[in-house]
């Protein structure tokens, strides 16, 4: 009996342990605001995950104008050099790649989740 409880507890830890490792590993989803910077080959960060109603700043660090472009979703015109700044709500649910249309090798996505229970 005494080898069991203590075989009971160890796959319990396990089990917490991997439980944490999981959870700590997924996406994380930000909320409220966020912040990408347009640097002078990418966005950074590259993938992001919002709830929906969050606040997505760019901010171009770069010395040239960039876009912020997902047809059909947001399109923030350019984006002025050294620091220039452009903010989109995420009201949207749904996965948006974008790119700049001024380097349109510079891509990013985008992912808004709904903000709320999805089930019981």
């Amino acid at each position: 009996m005494k080898h069991r409880r203590r075989f009971m507890m160890t796959c319990f830890s396990v089990l917490i342990a991997v439980v944490t490792l999981c959870v700590s590993c997924g996406p994380k989803t930000h909320t409220g605001q966020v912040t990408i910077v347009i640097n002078s080959t990418s966005f950074s960060p590259g993938n992001v995950t919002v709830l929906e109603g969050t606040l997505v700043t760019w901010i171009n660090q770069d010395s040239q104008p960039h876009t912020a472009t997902a047809v059909g979703a947001f399109d923030s015109g350019p984006i002025a050099p050294n620091g220039g700044r452009w903010t989109w709500v995420a009201a949207i649910p749904g996965t948006f790649a974008y790119h700049s249309l001024i380097q349109p090798n510079m891509a990013g996505t985008l992912t808004v989740i709904v903000n709320g229970p999805t089930g019981f």
